[in-house]
């Protein structure tokens, strides 16, 4: 008898500690979506597509408090992702979810990193997109995480850069 009542006391605590994670999460989830939402430009004419690369979408944090997941429509969850690079923006395209587009004007660097919320991998596994998600009460920085092959993470890199440079050159 001692051992049921002592099983119902722990199945009851990890009940309470999940329930508690899920209204964490939806919180959040509250909070992100009153940031402006970055699928709602896909009007957005961004004009003619530079590159493409494919891989896993790991998390988008803030940029200072990488450990604070922003859980905005579009880049809520791990998914296969797409990455486009267009003359004038990025579009995010992760699987099951809305794509992100982001102008060119809010994006802010690309790099490579170890770590990121929940995933560690070799030294520069990572690619992350620093930019910029503007709302009602100002700008939000963030960056975005993704897993890519080695050929696919230096053409991205490249690019990217290359893209960035002439946009820099073009406001000076």
């Amino acid at each position: 008898m001692d051992r049921l009542w002592g099983a119902a006391v722990a199945v009851l605590l990890v009940a309470i500690v999940f329930f508690l994670m899920w209204r964490g999460w939806q919180r959040r989830v509250r909070r992100d979506a009153t940031r402006a939402s970055m699928s709602e430009q896909l009007e957005l004419d961004l004009g003619d597509v530079l590159a493409s690369w494919r891989g896993l979408y790991v998390s988008t944090s803030e940029r200072l408090n990488v450990l604070e997941r922003i859980a905005a429509p579009g880049l809520a969850f791990r998914a296969q992702a797409r990455i486009v690079l267009a003359e004038r923006g990025l579009v995010f395209e992760l699987r099951g979810e809305n794509a992100t587009v982001i102008p060119l004007a809010n994006v802010d660097g690309v790099a490579t990193t170890q770590l990121t919320i929940d995933k560690v991998v070799e030294r520069g596994g990572l690619t992350v997109i620093d930019w910029r998600i503007p709302g009602e009460n100002g700008q939000l920085d963030v960056s975005s995480f993704f897993r890519l092959s080695t050929s696919e993470r230096d053409s991205l890199v490249a690019a990217l850069q290359n893209v960035l440079t002439r946009k820099l050159k073009e406001t000076t």
